[in-house]
């Protein structure tokens, strides 16, 4: 979605009415995500719920019932 259709933008401000930020590319999500956390970046944003889907995976060879 692109900023100025949301609801949430305000047009005078010409930013978020929440403060999230809206990355075009997955590398700059990825970056965003790494840098200010996933509530960083807007729910509507494309590359958001894959990024969710990413964190949510248990690292390969790790029970998560046996970490310390």
């Amino acid at each position: 979605m692109h900023c100025p259709d949301c609801p949430r933008f305000d047009p005078e401000g010409r930013a978020c009415r929440d403060g999230k930020v809206n990355p075009h590319r997955w590398g700059e999500a990825v970056d965003v995500a790494n840098l200010l956390g996933l509530r960083a970046i807007c729910v509507f944003n494309d590359h958001r719920e894959r990024l969710v889907r990413a964190r949510g995976r248990p690292l390969p060879g790790v029970d998560p019932h046996n970490i310390r």
